[in-house]
């Protein structure tokens, strides 16, 4: 059973994961994104980004119920899903919206800081996927542990995007909002929880 979920069905998995961007990728040769194609290609990008940052936030407690402990094995890809539309999301801005223009960038980081916090979720996601190998989790011990919690931080920044950026409709920032906040305060409280127990054993 171990090596049918681990390896047979993978493919499928991925295909699943990918399935988003294919869709987004027919839908532009369609012209469905028109006359404004950046700007939904912005939207959904961003939108599956965060779907995903909330999926790796819920397998840590789900997996810990026996019967859905399976799903654990493939958290690196659910965290590559979310890498691979943070950094659509990206290069859509960078092409589509800057042009690659080096003025138009810097005149956005002085007028739009939201754009911070999402350079800052982009990094910390690219530096999880580049450390989420075997090999590297070999080598970097137990502080895999610690630089993988960084997600945390990554998901902070995704909400402080959202909402810097908000004008009038509030929809996508209160959804994923409803999601990542109360998951970031289970975990909170599940570290709490972890302090006071080890101090607790000290004494």
């Amino acid at each position: 059973m171990a090596v049918f979920w681990d390896r047979r069905e993978k493919p499928y998995v991925a295909f699943l994961f990918l399935t988003p961007l294919v869709w987004m990728v027919f839908s532009l040769f369609l012209g469905r994104y028109f006359p404004d194609p950046g700007k939904a290609l912005m939207n959904l990008s961003g939108i599956w980004a965060s779907v995903f940052v909330i999926a790796v936030l819920l397998l840590t407690p789900i997996a810990k119920f026996t019967q859905f402990r399976m799903i654990s094995r493939y958290r690196r890809f659910v965290g590559l899903g979310a890498f691979l539309y943070s950094i659509l999301h990206l290069i859509v801005y960078l092409v589509l919206f800057a042009g690659l223009s080096v003025s138009w960038i810097i005149s956005d980081l002085v007028e739009k800081p939201y754009i911070y916090a999402g350079v800052l979720a982009v990094m910390i996601l690219s530096a999880l996927a580049i450390t989420s190998t075997k090999k590297m989790m070999k080598r970097m011990g137990k502080n895999w542990k610690v630089v993988h919690r960084l997600v945390y931080l990554a998901a902070v920044c995704i909400v402080l995007h959202l909402w810097l950026q908000v004008k009038s409709d509030i929809t996508v920032a209160m959804w994923i909002s409803v999601f990542i906040v109360p998951l970031l305060a289970i975990r909170i409280t599940q570290l709490s929880y972890y302090k006071k127990t080890f101090k607790k054993g000290l004494r």
